[in-house]
């Protein structure tokens, strides 16, 4: 919660600093209307509602489990924004929503590959835009920034399909060395059970990443490409309303090109949320590829889809943290029964379709 509201505060001081060190006033953001502000900030925080459709998608596809219980899925989703949004690496969602799964029975390793899937099909997607809109600066004679984006976003394709592609064709083991040095920390019987459910929740992630490529699955991959393609849209369509009401006259595709382009550099686990990187190679990309320069725009378009994001998906992350918060009593009582604590032997693996 510390290391969130650190977050928070620095990645708005950046926002602070730019407005400030670009001599962009109060009355330079009122000229583009508050109509325009409060229409992008809408449209920005309706994509929160396709990223909840589109991991009710994952879940429900890949989790095997058709009587799996997803009352609380829309908070455990939007709560974990507030952590991508408010740490350096935009995919430490995951974890909250590997933790959400696994507390509603599903297996550790094929939780985590749930969320990882999500991050995979915004790589994928977004990723494709950035090369197209390098693709695009290039060709406007923007040379420096057309080629850093190209680079990176072939980086993080080529580095999320290196981590997909290993588990989908070999099996994850875990060391058995692993089980010796724990037996020494923790002792024997602890040990053996951390060291099974390693092992079973490593070939779990390996079985749930190989079914990704089953016609079974192929209806959900479709279905979330799909989400991804109306999420980022949204994204452009709010970039697109601050262009326009600042003079720049593109279409939403555009827009959405310009949007995808720069958020490929932000990808960068340089500063929390992209705060500093995302203003400033948006306002490089308007000046090289369309002659246009408006500091006002820029900071505009980043407090109705950055700040305002944040401050929803903080109300809903505080929420859920204290509601979680409520619930380890219970979870210790039970912990500390001997039925607990004694081996009751591996747990069965689940099994899956596809190859």
């Amino acid at each position: 919660m510390k290391w969130a509201a650190a977050g928070l505060v620095l990645s708005s001081a950046v926002v602070i600093a730019i407005t400030i060190f670009s001599g962009v006033s109060f009355s330079d953001l009122a000229k583009l209307g508050y109509l325009t502000f409060g229409l992008v900030a809408l449209v920005s925080a309706s994509r929160l509602l396709v990223q909840v459709a589109r991991f009710r998608v994952a879940t429900s596809g890949l989790a095997g489990d058709t009587k799996l219980n997803l009352s609380g899925l829309p908070f455990a989703r939007v709560a974990s924004e507030f952590i991508s949004e408010s740490t350096p690496a935009t995919s430490m969602g995951v974890f909250l929503r590997t933790s959400w799964l696994g507390g509603r029975g599903v297996d550790g390793g094929k939780a985590l590959w749930i969320g990882y899937f999500e991050v995979l099909i915004e790589i994928y997607v977004g990723c494709g835009l950035g090369l197209i809109a390098a693709a695009y600066a290039l060709s406007r004679g923007s040379v420096a920034l057309g080629l850093t984006i190209a680079v990176i976003a072939t980086v993080l394709i080529v580095g999320y399909t290196v981590v997909f592609v290993i588990p989908a064709v070999k099996i994850i083991k875990v060391p058995h060395r692993v089980f010796s040095i724990a037996a020494r920390l923790v002792g024997g019987p602890r040990a053996t059970a951390l060291y099974v459910r390693a092992v079973v929740g490593s070939l779990n992630f390996s079985l749930a990443a190989r079914a990704i490529v089953s016609r079974r699955t192929l209806p959900t991959v479709i279905e979330a490409v799909l989400l991804t393609i109306l999420e980022d849209l949204l994204e452009g369509t709010a970039l697109w309303l601050v262009l326009n009401a600042a003079g720049l006259k593109i279409d939403i595709v555009s827009a959405t090109l310009a949007a995808y382009g720069v958020n490929a550099v932000a990808q960068l686990p340089v500063t929390i949320g992209g705060a500093g990187v995302t203003e400033l190679t948006m306002q490089a990309y308007l000046v090289s590829v369309y002659g246009f320069s408006s500091w006002a725009a820029v900071v505009l378009w980043r407090i109705a889809t950055y700040q305002v994001g944040l401050a929803i998906t903080g109300i809903v992350f505080t929420v859920y943290l204290r509601s979680a918060s409520k619930r380890p009593s219970k979870l210790g009582e039970q912990k500390a029964t001997p039925e607990i604590l004694a081996p009751a032997g591996p747990p069965i693996v689940q099994g899956h379709s596809g190859s």
